[in-house]
């Protein structure tokens, strides 16, 4: 087999498959077709995923479909969305025309303008005279991308609006006339026409069978490539009798036995070739990916997700099963609300075929699942390996964004609400109906949480803020922080010590900045130093909380100089880094401090508490240490030996 190295790859992929030869399987499918053609049924919806073959079905139908005084024309409706139905039909009548290339000079196309005053044309001149030709009694019109005209809706005023009724009341008028449609762009697309064409058989094309597959994948390259039965299992493990994803794989396949020569596939040469094969495939699988509702594509996610997170987990080998409620848990775990439409979704993508059930019970995530729960997993294991890499669920939830216009264009008017006027209640209040109508707009998650933190709602932004980290960590750490730190720093001015401290550790946790770190040792030191005020203090008969007066300790204390030089140093500190529009309020506040301490009354407790939060609450924090530290020497000086006790006990 070393003479077909330059042989061209028999493997289809890109292109509805129109060769009989190269075609396997579906008999079922043409049987059923043939069977309601002879009963009289003028509408057959065929329906599917997107590339599971729908178009190739139609392109054989004239090959597999043999009867008497029938004739099968191949059109598409790709591209027609946006025409009018007189230029449709036009293009139609055209169409026809090439397949039948021979009877072109036999019959004529009406015009545009023709077919636009009088869309009958189409069935009482144009067909008959085509059946004429022909020699047939029946025509049937197998009309591809018939979804691509659009959703139907009896409002619309396009292509679909028009051309949908038209070949409904047509068709039951025309008992010669038969047409059969196939759709899958949208997986809703079927519900609507099967409203519209009520009494119409359907019929899914669905995966390959086993033996069909099998001949899709040995028949193309037959007398080149050589499958052992491992390898044969190893691509319908991969591609679950999918044709499109069989094909991609055996593309792969042979260009990787051309590359090397050896024309004998086994089992460890697929799993060689399946990042090549998806490499291949990307503009496939983009398109089946777009044909999936936004809520199951997230869903579809998340379940494609749960079993590398098993792995990882050290749960033991890859185990590619799970339960209806896990894909659910790990939106959750990434900061998800779970609303009815993503809860429905698992149930979609079932009927959809992109999950199926599995008959084992998987090692679950949590240990509260009940043994009742349905198991499931990924029908086509390829897909589930694309969406890994290429759609991972952190990245599919932020498109949840655009779930509701509605809030959507709620989310656009708050920003510009706050471009012009900066943060509102107002903005929040606009952010908060829009979350109301979709609670995973991510984008106007992480606005709220800025616009509170900006109107120093901190407790609320925090909330919002929690929620955004676990959807994009990265992006959302640094402003969560800052919001931790600004918040304990609001609570350190109110006295609230505990609960400021409390909310650094939650800062330090996610990350240990020195910001926090000093902070958080101020806010140490400000709480030791208001337990000494409140221990220490004396109450006067007016009930005026005091202590001794620093005069009354000069004699005693050697080191009052040092408390009067400290002073002094703390005002030239304040002079040389106070911001410009504080300086002078800061001044005062030291002037107080100063006819507080330095005189032969007794100290005032209040205006000691009052200075000290004035400046951790308006100064930079380097001067609110220097006041923290000068207030502790006071304390220590007026208090003495009862201080020192005192804070032994504290620390205790």
């Amino acid at each position: 087999m070393s003479d077909s190295f330059g042989r061209k790859n028999p493997y289809i992929i890109g292109r509805p498959i129109v060769e009989p030869e190269m075609f396997f399987g579906r008999e079922t499918l043409f049987e059923f077709i043939q069977d309601n053609l002879l009963q009289g049924a003028q509408v057959i919806l065929l329906h599917g995923q997107r590339r599971i073959g729908k178009s190739s079905v139609l392109a054989q139908i004239p090959h597999f479909v043999k009867l008497k005084d029938f004739e099968f024309v191949p059109l598409s409706l790709e591209g027609d969305s946006r025409k009018p139905l007189g230029m449709v039909l036009h293009e139609l009548a055209r169409d026809s025309l090439d397949y039948f290339d021979r009877f072109k000079d036999q019959v004529e196309v009406p015009s545009i303008e023709e077919l636009t005053e009088q869309p009958q044309l189409f069935v009482d001149r144009f067909l008959p005279d085509l059946r004429r030709v022909l020699g047939v009694k029946n025509i049937v019109l197998l009309l591809d991308e018939f979804d691509a005209v659009g959703d139907y809706r009896p409002d619309m005023t396009d292509a679909a609006g028009h051309l949908f009724p038209f070949l409904q009341s047509e068709v039951y008028q025309h008992r010669d006339l038969y047409i059969i449609p196939v759709v899958g762009r949208q997986l809703t697309d079927l519900r609507s026409l099967l409203s519209l064409f009520r009494e119409a058989p359907y019929q899914e094309v669905g995966l390959l069978d086993r033996r069909s597959a099998e001949k899709l994948i040995t028949k193309p390259a037959e007398k080149i490539l050589e499958y052992f039965p491992g390898a044969i299992d190893a691509i319908l493990e991969l591609s679950a009798g999918h044709p499109y994803f069989t094909q991609m794989l055996c593309f792969s396949l042979f260009i990787n036995a051309r590359e090397e020569g050896r024309w004998k596939v086994i089992r460890d040469d697929v799993k060689k070739i399946v990042d090549r094969a998806i490499e291949f495939g990307e503009g496939g699988l983009a398109w089946f990916w777009d044909g999936i509702p936004l809520p199951e594509r997230v869903v579809f996610s998340a379940a494609a997700e749960v079993p590398e997170l098993k792995l990882a987990a050290n749960l033991g080998d890859l185990s590619l099963e799970f339960t209806e409620i896990e894909p659910l848990e790990l939106l959750g775990d990434c900061g998800v609300i779970v609303t009815d439409d993503i809860r429905r979704s698992i149930l979609n993508l079932v009927n959809w075929k992109f999950l199926q059930a599995s008959t084992h019970r998987p090692r679950v995530r949590s240990a509260t699942i009940p043994p009742s729960i349905s198991t499931y997993r990924v029908t086509i294991e390829l897909v589930r390996r694309w969406l890994v890499g290429r759609h991972p669920i952190r990245k599919e939830i932020k498109e949840l964004s655009m779930l509701s216009p509605e809030a959507d264009a709620l989310y656009q008017r708050a920003k510009r609400d706050r471009a012009d006027h900066g943060a509102t209640p107002r903005t929040a209040t606009l952010l908060d109906r829009a979350l109301k109508l979709n609670p995973n707009h991510f984008e106007a998650l992480l606005e709220l949480a800025s616009t509170l933190a900006d109107l120093e709602q901190f407790a609320r932004a925090i909330v919002s803020y929690e929620r955004a980290y676990l959807i994009d960590p990265v992006r959302v750490r640094d402003v969560y922080i800052r919001t931790f730190l600004n918040y304990a720093a609001q609570l350190r001015d109110l006295g609230q010590f505990d609960d400021a401290i409390a909310r650094l550790r939650d800062a330090l946790a996610l990350e240990p900045v020195r910001e926090g770190q000093e902070l958080l040792e101020q806010v140490r030191r400000a709480k030791q130093l208001d337990e000494k005020l409140k221990v220490n203090s004396l109450t006067n008969g007016n009930g005026h909380v005091a202590t001794k007066s620093t005069t009354e300790l000069k004699v005693q204390d050697l080191d009052f100089a040092m408390l009067e030089n400290n002073f002094a140093r703390l005002v030239n500190q304040v002079q040389a880094e106070a911001p410009n529009d504080m300086k002078g309020k800061a001044l005062e506040r030291l002037d107080d401090l100063q006819k507080e301490i330095f005189n032969e009354k007794e100290v005032d407790i209040p205006t000691l508490v009052y200075v000290h939060r004035w400046f951790s609450k308006n100064l930079p924090s380097t001067i609110a240490q220097t006041v923290t530290d000068f207030v502790d020497k006071v304390i220590a000086k007026t208090f003495g030996k009862d201080s020192a006790e005192s804070e032994n006990h504290s620390n205790r």
